[in-house]
């Protein structure tokens, strides 16, 4: 194409791969791909301890009719597989529930995408081998996790499971030998030993809550990281107030015409070539943006500075992403094809670096770029900084210059931005905050609920003694306080790491996802986790304060 077209003017076919239509969604594939890997991990590991700690406390209760059954014949593997069947069935029913949802979630986001990018037909249509892969995940997982309390089950010999479970043998010293441990009041003490009794379940549980917290934090992180790239590339890299384009290149002196336009402030040219970069092997489609010396309106932002890098004389400024791609640094030199005018082609020095999140910018000198071109000075875009005041008069002069064929504010711009991006990034926090909270209120509210069934008789026992039902309460509770405690810092470490993976991952050459997390985002996860736990504890509480006593110590041991 580029030679049929050549001998009339065609500057160059560009590949759909190249075309920025397609990168956006490209990459918005590739963030997908790498979510569905992570989070499905996530709810599928707390699943798999879920079910292990449920299912393990059916076992304890009905070790006496497990050994019965024994005792009448029953084998190994048919004990084994009437648990089995009971985690089947548990996870088929979820499968289910999990292709409702599946589904209906996968509607709303193929008409996100719709909307967003505006596709003119988008049809949602889900695979039957995506509902049936996702069934097969979820039933393996249960089955993992309720294997070590089935092996427990088929373990227990007939005449040790039909004898209650040996009381728990308790020792002078560990923290209640220390000072902390005198200075601590008994229901805290009982507490703190009931963790080290069940370390692993203590531990599992934290894994549990520390993940609602860190996928909280993920969501939010995305709101940060829109945020920051909204402020450096809107407002530190830009500070014009619009710019207009040319309906073609212009001499040098039509600056000064729209400097004299109402309302105007300052006025700075620039203009962009569509180029080849090359150094040896690897080659970059891309365009070259010419500069003014004293550019100020549209500054070389380094963001890893935070600072204006200045407009060489000679050479040409990359961006680190590019000079990686190209594999060169300060001082090497590229190779750059112009695929337009005369196209001339040539050796440029790489004069300096900068960081940016935004595609792969090179710059130049206007002046050094209009005379490789060999071209007189000519600009194609000036940027404008405007009186606010001014605007309506600006626009009506604008609107009557002939020259002018586009006009770009900078707000509309980031109007736009925040419309379009700050829509999807609420819907996913959205989706994101119901899960977190539904994984933190199902541990919490497991843990506590398990627990209350293991030791009900004790806290009966206590009720009777004297406690009250407050300090009943406390003894039980605190167990999973002390939990989320420890939880909730793992669980901000944890939502880091995600976060540095997404970054990591999702690093493409149109847009890179700056790792930015604000104090606010990490107090909302913790605030969020306390406050689902907290309903979760609440519940639980009513079980406590209704415990009928009477049939509670009735219960055979």
């Amino acid at each position: 194409i580029d030679v049929l077209l050549e001998r009339y003017g065609g500057v160059s076919a560009i590949p759909r791969a190249d075309q920025i239509s397609n990168w956006f969604t490209m990459n918005e594939l590739e963030q997908m791909r790498e979510m569905s890997s992570i989070l499905p991990t996530i709810f599928l590991t707390v699943a798999a301890f879920l079910c292990y700690m449920v299912l393990g406390r059916l076992i304890a209760t009905e070790r006496s009719e497990i050994g019965l059954f024994k005792a009448f014949g029953y084998s190994n593997f048919e004990i084994g597989w009437h648990y089995t069947k009971l985690v089947i069935a548990i996870a088929v029913i979820g499968s289910v529930l999990g292709w409702v949802l599946g589904g209906y979630l996968g509607r709303v986001n193929t008409e996100l995408y719709a909307e967003t990018y505006r596709f003119p037909l988008l049809i949602y249509r889900p695979s039957t081998t995506g509902f049936l892969v996702a069934g097969a995940v979820s039933l393996v997982a249960t089955l993992l996790g309720a294997l070590g309390a089935v092996r427990r089950a088929v373990k227990l010999p007939p005449a040790e499971a039909m004898r209650p479970p040996a009381p728990t043998v308790y020792r002078q010293g560990g923290l209640g030998a220390t000072r902390l441990g005198r200075w601590l009041d008994q229901p805290t003490r009982i507490a703190l030993r009931q963790i080290g009794r069940y370390p692993l379940r203590a531990g599992l549980t934290c894994v549990g809550l520390a993940s609602a917290v860190g996928l909280l934090i993920l969501a939010l992180q995305w709101d940060d990281s829109l945020d920051y790239i909204a402020q450096t590339y809107f407002f530190q890299s830009q500070h014009q107030s619009m710019s207009v384009g040319l309906a073609e290149p212009q001499a040098i002196t039509v600056v000064q015409e729209f400097e004299h336009l109402p309302g105007v402030l300052a006025a700075e040219p620039w203009r962009t070539v569509a180029a080849d970069i090359s150094a040896g092997a690897t080659m970059h489609r891309g365009g070259v943006i010419g500069l003014s010396h004293d550019n100020q309106l549209k500054p070389i932002y380094d963001e890893a500075t935070a600072a204006a890098v200045p407009v060489p004389e000679a050479g040409i400024v990359l961006g680190t992403y590019l000079a990686q791609k190209l594999n060169v640094g300060v001082g090497d030199s590229v190779w750059v094809d112009v695929l337009e005018g005369r196209r001339p082609s040539g050796e440029l020095q790489v004069a300096g670096l900068f960081e940016t999140t935004i595609a792969m910018p090179a710059y130049m000198n206007i002046d050094v770029l209009n005379g490789w071109l060999k071209l007189r000075p000519t600009v194609e875009y000036i940027d404008l900084l405007v009186d606010p005041a001014e605007k309506a008069g600006l626009f009506a002069a604008l609107k009557a210059t002939p020259e002018v064929s586009a006009v770009m504010v900078r707000q509309a711009a980031l109007d736009a931005f925040n419309e379009t991006v700050g829509h999807n990034i609420l819907v996913y926090i959205f989706m994101f905050t119901g899960f977190a909270g539904a994984l933190a209120f199902g541990v919490a509210y497991n843990s506590t609920r398990i627990a209350l069934s293991e030791r009900g008789r004790e806290l009966a026992t206590l009720r009777v003694l004297g406690f009250t039902r407050g300090e009943i309460t406390y003894i039980l509770l605190s167990e999973v306080a002390l939990l989320i405690f420890v939880a909730l810092p793992l669980g901000c470490l944890f939502g880091f790491g995600l976060s540095l993976l997404i970054a990591t991952t999702f690093d493409t050459e149109l847009f890179r996802m700056p790792l930015a997390i604000s104090g606010s985002t990490y107090g909302i996860g913790v605030l969020f986790t306390i406050f689902a736990t907290t309903a979760s504890a609440l519940l639980v509480r009513r079980r406590i304060v209704n415990l009928d006593l009477i049939s509670v110590l009735k219960t055979r041991e």
